[in-house]
């Protein structure tokens, strides 16, 4: 079996149809439509999002996804990502942190040293 899949310019009308949500239904042969159907339900077996297109698509999208982040479903994998958000924002936060101390501190070995060797040239 191929991954790569073949589909006519007639089924593609048909999924596009089928996505716009508001448009009139152009005239389909009953098997165009059973392939369109067929090819939709392909993508989301798998794992695309197939969504009808409209001015509050994106709004409907984020407050679904909002729904899901505090749902019961896929806790560990909702877990372990929010801790390595966690994770990553510490050592971003951390690290400039760290640059500055480590230039500070090697600032401060350089003067002593500097004062040392001002002690033993006298």
């Amino acid at each position: 079996m191929s991954d790569e899949a073949t589909v006519d310019s007639q089924v593609i009308d048909a999924v596009a149809t089928a996505l716009k949500g508001e448009a009139p239904a152009p005239a389909l042969t009953p098997a165009a439509r059973e392939q369109a159907r067929a090819f939709v339900q392909r993508l989301e077996q798998q794992g695309l999002s197939v969504t009808p297109a409209g001015s509050d698509s994106a709004l409907r999208l984020i407050s679904d996804g909002f729904i899901d982040l505090f749902s019961s479903e896929d806790r560990k994998l909702k877990y372990g990502a929010l801790l390595v958000l966690f994770v990553v924002l510490v050592v971003l936060y951390v690290q400039p942190l760290v640059v500055l101390f480590g230039l500070l501190l090697s600032g401060v070995i350089f003067f002593i040293q500097a004062l040392r060797r001002n002690n033993a040239a006298d």
